[in-house]
């Protein structure tokens, strides 16, 4: 299974976020899981995908032209990608997963999870995405999902369209058990 992961790639991230990156990515190469990412080296991308290789998983990244110019690109993997833009690049992460985890981070990962949960919304795909809620992280946005309902702007039907686990080990889990392609 290919398991895309978004996340931040901040260096100031609180340092609590760290650990639950390392057991994912960790768990997906244990699994035999390929691990698809944003191809950086720095904050949560960078623990997730050396967490991945230190076991001896794969690792393929799709990253911005201009980050590998920056020398923000992650060096150990077997594959990398390079794209022109964000709209080729969340492009390349989605025709390469399977399902999807989304890990804390900032505006680059809510537009990466927001556009996959708006197009199994429109139906052109049916895999699942999983948050990992570490430390309560995804509870103001769950509670918009929950308003967008309440208010009628959304069918209580998109609360299946992914799951939340602040356990990384189930977050795996449930990719697995709850992707359809």
């Amino acid at each position: 299974m290919r398991i895309a992961v978004f996340c931040g790639s901040s260096t100031r991230s609180h340092e609590r976020y760290s650990e639950p990156a390392h057991t994912l990515g960790d768990e997906i190469a244990r699994r035999g899981h390929t691990l698809i990412y944003g191809g950086g080296r720095t904050g949560l991308m960078g623990v997730v995908a050396d967490a991945a290789l230190a076991r001896g998983g794969r690792v393929r990244g799709v990253i911005l032209r201009e980050f590998i110019e920056q020398d923000a690109h992650h060096l150990g993997l077997e594959e990398l990608y390079s794209v022109d833009d964000m709209r080729a690049r969340k492009a390349g992460l989605d025709e390469r997963a399977d399902g999807f985890i989304a890990l804390p981070g900032g505006l680059g990962t809510l537009e990466e999870l927001t556009e996959i949960l708006s197009f199994r919304k429109l139906q052109l795909h049916h895999r699942q995405l999983v948050l990992l809620n570490t430390a309560g992280f995804y509870e103001a946005l769950l509670a918009q999902l929950q308003r967008a309902i309440e208010d009628g702007f959304d069918k209580p039907s998109v609360r299946d369209y992914l799951s939340v686990s602040d356990d990384p080990v189930r977050a795996v889990e449930l990719c697995e058990s709850r992707t359809e392609c």
